[in-house]
């Protein structure tokens, strides 16, 4: 247990680091979309294929992979459905533009720039693999299911075509292709060259300390005060953070899987709002602004429950 704690503290020293930077305008907020850059067009595809390629491909991990996808899948339809039924009769307020925003985020999850590094940090390799495996499910919802999710009861908004065919393009980005290279290279059984991997691993294990020093920077970036003072916004981080994998749990529980799938799905739930759902709700006309503020409230408040939830997994299911 101490080993778990010791490794998350040093996860969120890197955010400190990255908060004070901001604070001290040593990495102002404007620097964040380099570091966005760097992550995920550099970093991250070099942490996949190191990763990914560097495991032993067996039979269980066949079915593994197959069931973290399928129950992923399975577990958003039915987050997609709760979520908005909880918006609908929770924030009866506000316009159902703005309840269809809190309900999308609610549901994707930052598994990119939050996932990644903690899985590594914290649980090694296999989670980290099965947490890639998960994001592509999470990126189905974000690139394509969220888009019915954020249009739920609204006439069709003009240009909601071609908003569609710009984000589906988006999808297909050099994550997405590593991702998919690394995984075909793992159930291939090929192999980089000694001194490729090696590069490729170099690159890829910054991505853990830069991808939480621009948490800490976007945190920097964020009214504290108003974001606590937001009833709507409050109750939206709070239920992404704790009912969402409290009914991931409940509904896992009678599934006869290998627990190593239950901990990552469980995990990949706890994580904050996503950070791509701003992009997302901003093509789709949503109010941006707002799914904005929901991933700084997220975030901020998951400072407190990530760490518990890890604990929470760790004593379920290993």
């Amino acid at each position: 247990m101490l080993l778990i704690i010791s490794k998350v503290l040093v996860v969120f020293i890197y955010i400190a680091v990255g908060f004070a930077a901001n604070k001290l305008r040593v990495l102002p907020s404007e620097s964040s979309r380099y570091f966005i850059d760097l992550i995920m067009e550099i970093t991250v595809p070099c942490l996949m294929i190191s990763s990914i390629t560097g495991r032993e491909l067996d039979g269980n991990m066949y079915r593994n992979t197959i069931l973290t996808f399928v129950l992923s899948m399975a577990l958003y339809l039915i987050m997609m459905f709760l979520t908005s039924l909880f918006a609908d009769h929770v924030f009866r307020d506000i316009p159902q533009q703005d309840r269809n925003v809190l309900a999308s985020a609610m549901t994707g999850c930052n598994s990119g720039f939050m996932g990644y590094p903690v899985a590594k940090a914290v649980f090694g390799n296999t989670v980290f693999y099965y947490v890639v495996i998960q994001t592509i499910a999470n990126n189905l919802y974000l690139f394509c299911m969220s888009i019915a999710h954020l249009h739920h009861k609204e006439q069709t908004a003009s240009g909601r075509q071609s908003s569609r065919r710009e984000i589906l393009k988006s999808f297909f980005n050099i994550t997405t292709i590593a991702t998919i290279v690394a995984v075909v290279m793992l159930f291939a059984s090929i192999r980089l060259p000694a001194f490729v991997m090696d590069i490729t691993t170099t690159i890829g294990d910054i991505t853990i300390p830069l991808s939480m020093i621009l948490v800490g920077i976007q945190l920097g970036g964020s009214d504290f005060g108003s974001l606590i003072r937001n009833r709507d916004l409050m109750i939206t981080a709070l239920a992404k953070l704790t009912l969402a994998p409290a009914l991931a749990v409940l509904l896992l529980m009678p599934v006869p899987v290998d627990p190593i799938v239950k901990l990552t799905i469980v995990l990949s739930t706890s994580f904050p709002s996503a950070v791509i759902g701003v992009a997302v709700s901003a093509r789709e006309h949503s109010n941006s602004r707002l799914m904005a503020e929901a991933v700084a409230a997220s975030t901020m408040l998951s400072m407190i429950t990530l760490p518990v939830w890890i604990i929470i997994c760790t004593r379920l299911y290993l």
